[in-house]
């Protein structure tokens, strides 16, 4: 695992310098297709893993998931064009809690309200850390969603409350998370030089895809074929038709929605909470059974 860290904490430096040095549009291309491909892969499994741990059929939950992720494509669109307050607050603190979970997650742990607690308040850390490095931009971003114009006041405020969250959690768990806490002190080092350095979606994409979608598949490809010789391999080759699925309905969501918004965000961070929410969902159910 310390060899497996430092791998990435190495690509996490190389891909501060593209930031840096690279052109926006360059980057822009490279980000928009780790997240399509990889970023999205990561989650095309839910159907399998559903299977595996509930023992049901395929054919139940192939149907269920496929009505669910056309429902939560237009759900999510209509709450983001209606109430997108609190649609992106919904969807921030899932995100919060799954990105959490992932990085800090061992099967070893007994599962409790407070280590939940702190899963939470770890990824809103981060959240929080890429929204304070990014304030303009982020700022930018919001208003183009909800309207409302959030003051720079807010991410600094924010970042304290985060950090004041986590180190209480962090305290009333640190039995089971103290064994963590110095490569996780390097990782999240290298994630605030990136978030630092680099644009907010480069620094989004750099850590969604390297530091939470590889390692999630890689987990999940273990718990679906822990007797095949390539599981990651034999992961991709069943996500396919899956991930070919996700992409035909995003691709349907832009011809439906392209003339009656003002911008693709409604529609990007819509599919994103289609993929994310039932995703939490069975990776949380998933490591519980673990």
């Amino acid at each position: 695992m310390r060899k497996s860290i430092s791998i990435k904490i190495l690509i996490t430096l190389i891909c501060i310098l593209l930031g840096v040095y690279a052109s926006t549009s360059s980057l822009l291309i490279i980000a928009a297709i780790n997240v399509l491909t990889i970023g999205i892969i990561h989650g095309a499994n839910d159907l399998f893993i559903l299977s595996k741990t509930i023992k049901t059929t395929n054919k139940t939950p192939f149907s269920c998931l496929f009505v669910s992720y056309v429902l939560f494509i237009l759900l999510m669109v209509l709450a983001l064009r209606h109430v997108p307050q609190w649609a992106l607050l919904l969807f921030v603190l899932i995100s919060a809690f799954h990105f959490g979970e992932q990085q800090w997650h061992r099967s070893s742990y007994n599962t409790s309200f407070k280590l939940y607690v702190f899963y939470t308040a770890f990824g809103s850390l981060l959240f929080s850390l890429l929204f304070y490095t990014h304030q303009i931009q982020t700022s930018d971003v919001l208003y183009e969603l909800t309207g409302f114009q959030i003051p720079e006041t807010l991410f600094k405020i924010l970042l304290y409350v985060t950090v004041f969250l986590t180190t209480v959690s962090l305290v009333f768990n640190f039995k089971q998370l103290k064994s963590q806490l110095f490569p996780q002190l390097l990782i999240l080092i290298s994630l605030i030089a990136l978030f630092y350095f680099t644009s907010l979606l480069w620094s989004f994409s750099v850590y969604f895809v390297l530091w939470h979608s590889i390692p999630s598949l890689r987990e999940q490809a273990t718990v679906l074929y822990p007797n095949h010789a390539q599981p990651m391999l034999e992961y991709i080759r069943l996500a396919m038709p899956y991930w070919l699925l996700a992409m035909l309905g995003l691709g349907l969501g832009l011809f439906w929605f392209y003339n009656t918004l003002d911008s693709l965000l409604p529609i990007f961070f819509g599919f994103l909470a289609a993929i994310t929410i039932p995703h939490v969902v069975v990776i949380f159910w998933m490591h519980k059974k673990k």
